[in-house]
């Protein structure tokens, strides 16, 4: 019997565009081939760039915020898995789904840990001490907490919110991004049959535009000193004013903005870079790299939950000079070329194969789903929170929707 599963999006996925779009989409069709009928709800504004869900037998349906539109469309659907795109849509669209689908098993899929990011970006712009503890962590964990289960991209955030926040682990799932088969390096393009480096990362996501513009102004200058005649292309949908300022042809630094197929791009490129200073979660950029044969030369940040540290084939490091030195050496050493394209490899057979994940997810959610009341009953700060006194988001998104509605209507 087939099972109906929305995904409520706070925005249509674009794989081409994102990261976390690609991982959506990998999601849902993880879950279509385990049975799964899939609806996609959003309530952002379609883009020229989004998924073409119809051709992947997927519905979708445009949704509003503080509307009960909403509740109607959702009693007829009767959904048995309802999934939040990160923890905003929970807090928009989550006590709706428990009063009028109690229920429907509900998953949170974080796409990275808000909090941790947020915290770090704080640390490094700000250049005050590491702090989790603000208020972002207290509305994701509260949407965590409410949900039945929070899927989560990296075991270090899974480590993470089990030692610092105590967070459940029989509510954490763990998935990385999928992989369904390694890339045949003989048959892609030879260290000499490609030339210069390339960067790409959606702009709408800040550290992206931080490794760039750090990249620009620290980094580039030592490399371009030993490879003058080498370019950087930096790729990335979502490239603004600002993000266009930082084009320097006679620096031989420019931004090409959005990428129609990043492996295809990729598989040109000698060097694959970043040089990531904060983040959270998995690195799609990184996986790229190596799907393509490209060697990634990253930060420690960015090798976070990707693969060990001493699996690289080179010294991580997130100090300027050292960055540069580890670019320049793989640029001309071919050697040391074909090693680290070997690591990746290797990093994605160890840890991103799709047959080594997608059986053991959906076997999590159907007894997960055979057993919610006992399940339910084991989450206690969940329950705590579904309480009246708790429930602060439903109660601004009735107000909200009051205030909005006509007194005719009434």
């Amino acid at each position: 019997m087939t099972s109906t599963a929305v995904l409520i999006a706070k925005n249509w996925p674009e794989p081409a565009s994102t990261a976390a779009g690609r991982r959506t989409l990998d999601l849902l069709r993880l879950l279509q081939a385990g049975g799964y009928h899939i609806t996609v709800a959003s309530p952002a504004e379609p883009t020229p760039f989004q998924q073409d869900l119809a051709s992947e037998q997927m519905v979708t349906q445009r949704i509003a915020v503080n509307d009960s539109a909403f509740d109607h469309w959702l009693l007829d659907l009767k959904p048995d898995l309802v999934i939040y795109d990160r923890y905003v849509m929970e807090e928009q669209f989550g006590w709706r789904v428990r009063e009028h689908c109690p229920q429907a098993m509900t998953l949170l899929d974080t796409s990275d840990f808000h909090a941790l990011r947020e915290a770090r970006q704080t640390a490094i712009q700000k250049g005050t001490a590491f702090n989790l503890f603000g208020p972002t962590l207290m509305r994701e964990l509260a949407a965590m907490a409410r949900c039945d289960l929070v899927l989560m991209i990296s075991r270090v955030e899974i480590a993470l919110l089990r030692s610092q926040c105590q967070f459940p682990a029989q509510a954490l799932l763990y998935l990385p991004f999928l992989v369904d088969k390694l890339p045949d390096l003989d048959a892609l393009p030879t260290f000499n049959e490609r030339e210069h480096l390339m960067m790409i990362g959606g702009f709408k996501h800040p550290p992206n535009r931080d490794a760039v513009l750090w990249f620009k102004q620290s980094i580039w200058p030592l490399i371009r000193r030993r490879l003058p005649e080498v370019e950087c292309h930096i790729y990335g949908a979502y490239a603004d004013h600002q993000v266009q300022q930082w084009h320097a042809p006679k620096d031989r630094f420019l931004i090409k903005g959005r990428c129609e197929d990043a492996l295809t791009t990729l598989e040109k490129y000698r060097l694959n870079l970043a040089p990531l200073r904060f983040g959270a979660g998995q690195k799609g950029k990184v996986i790229d790299g190596w799907l393509t044969g490209t060697p990634t030369v990253t930060t420690p940040l960015g090798a976070e939950a990707m693969a060990p540290l001493d699996a690289w084939g080179y010294t991580l490091s997130d100090q300027p000079e050292r960055y540069a030195d580890a670019v320049v050496a793989l640029y001309q050493s071919p050697e040391q070329w074909s090693d680290v394209q070997q690591c990746g490899v290797d990093a994605l057979q160890r840890g991103f194969l799709h047959q080594d994940y997608s059986a053991g997810l959906l076997q999590a959610l159907q007894h997960t789903r055979l057993n919610l009341e006992t399940h339910r009953n084991g989450l206690v700060w969940g329950r705590i929170l579904w309480q009246t006194q708790h429930r602060a988001t439903e109660f601004m998104s009735r107000w909200i929707e009051a205030k909005n509605t006509p007194l005719a209507s009434q």
